[in-house]
């Protein structure tokens, strides 16, 4: 499972911080390894924080911890 992949396909990219900004909305339910994905601080929790993180490292502003 790599940080920021939530989608799965290789990269992490804008669409992986939608998805998980869509699970902290409670729009979307993430499970399994799409859910260890998309928390990537590791608090057992999506949030709009770890949305935030993933965009930054898209747009390769900050790398993800």
């Amino acid at each position: 499972v790599t940080k920021g992949d939530v989608d799965g396909n290789g990269k992490v990219t804008a669409s992986d911080a939608r998805l998980a900004l869509r699970a902290a909305s409670k729009l979307d339910v993430l499970e399994g390894d799409l859910f260890t994905a998309a928390d990537v601080d590791g608090n057992g929790k999506i949030t709009a924080m770890d949305a935030r993180a993933i965009l930054r490292h898209s747009a390769k502003i900050e790398l993800l911890k």
